[in-house]
């Protein structure tokens, strides 16, 4: 009996010294812990951000896209970065820059950057990582926005003068919005296809894993330049709906995401809900580049009298939003005031006819994400109704994000689609990348238009700039191009015990990010 109860005793020891260690694997090791809200955060929790889509590459300098783009900056530095709140230049990787003369730029790099691997940041890395993009084999998307640089000349270890076939005054905003820099050696020691899967920059945060489509895990990087972050680990986990992210974070389960579905507002306590007005903008395409009734610019009038843009706003995004008339927002530097086509059903109808149609022999294709933009499909389907009341036949064909980048890529979308285009600070970001036919995510293509926006870009004169793309908006609005809708207003869940503040370029960089 007595040793029954000496091995009782021992047993119960045992088991008592077991959920001591898994609760302190919990607890210290983050092994199945999950941020739940009501036992606060510590240094040493792990960040979870709720993300609509995941990358398609973690290379940089390859996928335009504000997805892979939002990530991957946590990973690589760019040279020169935009103010969070001003959108203004500043200085990152390169200490200053100039012009030269209207065909070179000379840049001054800092000193004594490490990339992940150990290896020096320096001026060779820059040449590699423009090298990539003007590489046509490397099928990089970011080809059409660097066409017109020839060369990148290695001046010293810490200077570089990039030199272009043409005047570009414009290249500081594509370094700025585009460039992110590659650690050489490690790309050539692993190739490209390992190193699009398990990167090395000179960011704040270090590789650990990405499962794709399920999320992507970094660390703090020690040495970063700028100090260590405060928050030591990251998880980018990936929730394409909108109602699973909602349902993630009143859980506890994440701390952060953005795009709160507008008809959901009221459920978030006040102090949760944080909002700012993105740079980013939405339209309809009325897509000229396939076959089809929207070749005919009388039939893409007729689309834009049909919709009724600002009650699309108001029903639909509950007024989150600011109405754009055009291809620019106000927030654009380079906006010009365009007219607005009035919504006229009758009006639309009577266009369709000068067009050789009547409404009811139309039918168009209308492709949309599902939870990339603040109620992309249900925005589809409501401007689906409104040509469907005119008498116009709409299928909706709603699209994983992936797979809707992919097709507007190879043109093999219908009629119209739904998209976003942001940062958009400049005309030229905006306008050179949708309406110019080589452009990866181009909807609309005229000859006469493509010159103008090639004589514009290359104008230093700046009053002549300005005037050439308030030339071209008039344009574009005239052979509607699009259905213009609205400024995206960005709403983002933050719990309480993360301290965020959003920015007008939307990107999500961890480094700026403490714990309260």
């Amino acid at each position: 009996m007595r040793n029954n109860k000496l091995l009782i005793t021992f047993l119960l020891i045992i088991t008592m010294l077991l959920a001591a260690c898994t609760e302190s694997t919990n607890v210290d090791g983050n092994s199945s812990s999950s941020p739940d809200s009501s036992s606060g955060a510590n240094s040493q929790s792990p960040l979870v951000i709720g993300f609509e889509a995941d990358a398609t590459t973690l290379l940089a300098n390859h996928d335009v896209n504000y997805t892979t783009d939002t990530l991957i900056r946590n990973i690589y530095d760019p040279l020169i970065d935009r103010d969070s709140q001003t959108a203004e230049f500043v200085p990152v990787l390169a200490e200053e820059w100039k012009n030269i003369d209207e065909k070179t730029w000379y840049l001054k790099l800092k000193e004594g950057i490490k990339f992940h691997n150990g290896a020096d940041f320096n001026a060779n890395a820059v040449k590699f990582s423009i090298d990539y993009i003007l590489d046509e084999s490397n099928g990089s998307f970011y080809r059409s926005r660097w066409a017109n640089v020839e060369e990148v000349v290695v001046l010293s270890d810490y200077e570089v003068e990039i030199h272009t076939s043409v005047p570009f005054p414009s290249l500081i905003q594509r370094i700025a919005e585009d460039l992110l820099i590659i650690e050489p050696g490690y790309v050539e020691e692993v190739g490209i296809e390992k190193a699009s899967s398990k990167p090395v920059g000179t960011g704040a945060y270090t590789f650990v894993e990405w499962s794709r489509d399920n999320h992507l895990k970094l660390k703090a990087f020690e040495d970063y330049w700028q100090g260590k972050p405060e928050i030591e680990e990251v998880e980018f986990r990936i929730i394409p709906e909108f109602s699973a992210r909602m349902s993630a974070f009143m859980s506890g389960e994440i701390y952060l995401f953005k795009n709160i579905p507008v008809d959901s507002v009221k459920q978030f306590e006040s102090n949760e809900v944080k909002q700012i007005s993105s740079s980013r903008i939405n339209y309809l395409a009325l897509s000229n580049l396939v076959d089809g009734p929207l070749k005919d610019v009388k039939v893409r009038q007729a689309i834009n009298h049909a919709i009724n843009a600002n009650e699309l706003l108001e029903t639909v995004l509950s007024g989150y939003g600011s109405r754009i008339t055009g291809p620019l927002s106000q927030l654009n530097a380079d906006y010009a005031e365009t007219k607005e086509y009035d919504y006229d059903p009758d009006l639309a109808v009577k266009l369709i006819e000068e067009a050789g149609y009547s409404p009811e022999e139309l039918t168009l294709t209308l492709d949309t994400p599902s939870g990339r933009y603040p109620m992309d499909s249900h925005i589809a389907q409501a401007i689906a109704s409104q040509l469907q009341s005119i008498g116009i036949n709409v299928e909706v064909r709603v699209n994983e994000w992936g797979q809707h980048l992919e097709k507007i890529q190879k043109r093999e979308t219908g009629d119209m689609y739904i998209l976003g285009w942001g940062p958009a600070f400049d005309a030229q970001s905006t306008i050179e990348n949708l309406f110019t036919l080589e452009a990866p995510y181009s909807s609309f293509y005229q000859e006469n238009i493509e010159k103008k926006i090639k004589e514009t870009n290359q104008s230093f004169d700046q009053e002549a700039r300005y005037a050439g793309y308030a030339e071209l908006q008039q344009q574009l609005v005239e052979q509607a191009a699009w259905v213009p809708l609205w400024q995206q207003a960005d709403l983002y869940a933050v719990k309480s015990t993360l301290n965020f503040s959003p920015r007008v370029d939307e990107k999500m960089n961890v480094f700026e990010m403490s714990w309260n």
